[in-house]
């Protein structure tokens, strides 16, 4: 419970944000990819790693595995890097991505955005992979166009 709570502290503090005042927002797979390619998201899939090797990774997103320790040190560092520009969370089936991105809401992070649908597809509709969209293996290099580091 100190966990979480401590979560909750670390990232209402931190991430600077403003109170909330909106309702979250959703897109597509393949608007996310869109508006990464585009600088106006940074698309960060939490999924686990095992994850992330069996079905590889979507060619625009950094990786912030969700219930690693160092998911909130992750998070802070790629929004460091880019204070002005929304989050976006994408997982296999939107479940985790729409659970933290309302976590974060919650917390006072309003720039964030849950990717529906998810790598695999749930629904909403068929996910990132069943639409072709372009997926790198996990060890290979985020695409070019992606300006930010992962961390």
């Amino acid at each position: 419970m100190r966990k979480i709570f401590g979560f909750f502290q670390v990232i209402s503090m931190v991430l600077l944000a403003s109170a909330a005042t909106a309702q979250i927002r959703q897109i597509t797979p393949d608007m996310a990819r869109e508006m990464a390619l585009a600088g106006e998201i940074v698309l960060i899939d939490i999924r686990e790693p095992f994850e992330w090797q069996e079905t590889g990774l979507a060619d625009v997103a950094l990786t912030a595995a969700m219930r690693s320790e160092n998911f909130v040190e992750t998070l802070i560092a790629i929004r460091n890097q880019n204070p002005d520009i929304p989050l976006a969370l994408i997982c296999r089936t939107a479940n985790r991505s729409g659970y933290m991105t309302q976590q974060l809401f919650d917390a006072g992070l309003t720039d964030v955005i849950d990717v529906i649908e998810g790598m695999a597809g749930s629904g909403t509709g068929p996910g990132w992979a069943a639409r072709g969209l372009p997926v790198r293996a996990y060890d290979a290099p985020v695409n070019a166009a992606i300006s930010t580091i992962q961390p």
